[in-house]
């Protein structure tokens, strides 16, 4: 690998700036993941990026998984297309293997093992390729960057500062970091949420209940149902935790969003 081109400031500079860009186009990653390619193929020279998200799910088959791949890439003219692959044909341990987990420590082990990616960046001259893992969700986002042959090497610090890109991306996802994107306002039902839009216009609880022709008793329990769904105990504090949920949370999203809970795999929806 070359040693040239140590890491300047300046780099680091546009790495988060492209963070920066990324988070305010918003939560589609149909929108900041092609935009993130194309800016990374800019900032690095690169011939293809790459980048998706490989989710793991299984299967009715024990120990084979269905792994789906989705995602982006960008040439060096700037043609964009999408990447998306499913195959049912992994095991189990390669899951974990490529998933960064290492084996579980022995029962009489006397320390615990970590969960991390065995090798979180790679590559070499030409190419390099950086993993983050994201085992509460069963997931590795995936970036690869790709140089042709004959053109100039992958530094040493170009290698450092893709993976600094990667992983302030990654944070993003964090398990703390979803939960506190989680919208409250998404799939309310009917009338709390004809309640709720009546109270961000400023209305009373009297007030609403006429617009809506229900009683007073019924609005004030909506209310109450609505301070327990977004974990408040004032109206005020209703307001606002609402009117901000009602705005872009500026927060890349994953292309796949199924509910998980705490396991680690989850099962296929036709299973």
């Amino acid at each position: 690998m070359s040693h040239s081109r140590p890491l300047r400031l300046r780099d680091v500079r546009n790495v988060f700036r492209l963070i920066g860009e990324v988070r305010e186009l918003g939560e589609d990653p149909k929108i900041w993941r092609p935009h993130m390619v194309r800016r990374l193929r800019k900032l690095f020279s690169a011939e293809i990026v790459v980048s998706s998200e490989v989710h793991a799910q299984t299967t009715r088959v024990p120990g084979k998984l269905r792994i789906i791949d989705i995602g982006w890439s960008c040439d060096s003219e700037g043609n964009l297309w999408d990447i998306h692959s499913e195959r049912d044909d992994e095991t189990l341990e390669a899951w974990r293997l490529a998933a960064g987990q290492v084996p579980e420590a022995p029962e009489d082990a006397e320390v615990e093992i970590p969960v991390r990616p065995i090798q979180p960046v790679y590559g070499g001259r030409s190419f390099v390729l950086s993993q983050y893992c994201l085992p509460h969700i069963n997931a590795v986002d995936q970036l690869g960057l790709h140089r042709s042959f004959g053109d100039e090497h992958f530094s040493a610090g170009e290698h450092r500062l893709i993976r600094l890109f990667h992983v302030e991306l990654g944070r993003l996802w964090k398990k703390d970091a979803l939960r506190k994107v989680t919208n409250p306002t998404q799939d309310l039902p009917p009338r709390l949420s004809q309640t709720l839009s009546e109270l961000l216009a400023g209305r009373s609880e009297k007030e609403v209940a006429a617009r809506l022709d229900l009683s007073r008793h019924t609005i004030h329990n909506y209310v109450k149902a609505l301070h327990q769904r977004f974990e408040v105990s004032s109206r005020g504090e209703l307001l606002a935790k609402a009117g901000a949920a009602n705005k872009p949370d500026f927060t890349p999203k994953l292309s796949i969003t199924l509910p998980r809970g705490d396991e680690a795999l989850v099962r296929r929806d036709d299973d």
